[in-house]
């Protein structure tokens, strides 16, 4: 798991409001089943981070809007260079509307982008999502259905973050394992 009572051991931060400390952005408690839920309270804008790269892996987790149908949020994978709004990176949108859309960001490249409707639940509801990026290939499963994939991403190897974005979002069971090919 990534996200543990550990919480942010193996995550860096960064903000807007460079003098933001990360605990009025993220903060862990322990739901009613004892596990550890990641709240994201979504301003300043930024993102958490993972200090380790990864290159061809599988990152799975959960997540939902408390009270905003319309939240947004998002997953960068291969985040690489400089920390900045919003680094260079490949998106997996977790807008509620959109959720599971993938597209580059700052710089990066891909062959395709990916434009899906309608495949989160509602609002307080938990989504599923798992992100398979394998030699530059990027699939995403949402909620059981297989949203689709992009191909040809520069980069191919960098951290994994998650979107501080103005929405108040929870995460759960936040996973990577690496992907041998």
């Amino acid at each position: 798991m990534l996200i543990t009572d550990q919480f942010p051991v193996g995550w860096k931060h960064f903000t807007t409001e460079k003098e933001t400390p990360l605990e009025t952005i993220w903060q862990t408690k322990k739901n009613g089943d004892g596990q550890v839920v990641l709240i994201g309270k979504g301003k300043p804008f930024g993102y958490l981070r993972t200090i380790e790269t990864f290159e061809d892996f599988e990152f799975g987790f959960e997540w939902k809007y408390p009270t905003d149908a319309n939240g947004n949020s998002g997953v960068l994978i291969y985040t690489v260079e400089e920390d900045k709004i919003w680094p260079k990176s490949i998106q997996v949108q977790l807008h509620g509307p959109t959720a599971g859309s993938v597209f580059p960001s700052a710089g990066a490249k891909t062959e395709n982008t990916l434009n899906v409707k309608d495949l989160s639940r509602p609002v307080n509801q938990w989504n599923t999502c798992t992100i398979r990026a394998e030699n530059g290939k990027v699939s995403v499963v949402l909620n059981g259905k297989k949203a689709g994939e992009v191909t040809g991403c520069t980069p191919d190897k960098g951290s994994i973050a998650l979107q501080s974005e103005g929405s108040e979002i929870h995460f759960r069971n936040v996973w990577v394992r690496k992907v041998k090919t």
